[in-house]
């Protein structure tokens, strides 16, 4: 079995001017290593994040500790799992 999962997170930045800012910060995160940031539009001129961050797949938390710890940066306004696969 893999022993290690990658999650993609789709992340919303509270200040969509301040978008870099925002993805500096989700690259900080220490429960889950952060493997890509990018920036993706949306529409209308909105951009949210993506982020592919890998974690221990025995690990049952990982997945609500990376969530929670990218939405207590105060840069972030929203974050969910968009994706998760197997590596």
């Amino acid at each position: 079995m893999p022993d290690k999962t990658i999650l993609i997170m789709k992340i919303k930045p509270r200040d969509i001017g301040q978008i870099a800012k925002a993805m500096d910060a989700v690259r900080t995160i220490k429960s889950g290593k952060v493997m890509d940031v990018k920036k993706e539009p949306i529409g209308f001129g909105i951009e949210v994040i993506k982020a592919g961050i890998t974690v221990d797949s025995k690990d049952e938390a990982a997945v609500e500790r990376v969530t929670n710890e990218i939405l207590a940066l105060p840069e972030i306004e929203d974050a969910e799992v968009e994706g998760m696969t197997l590596l």
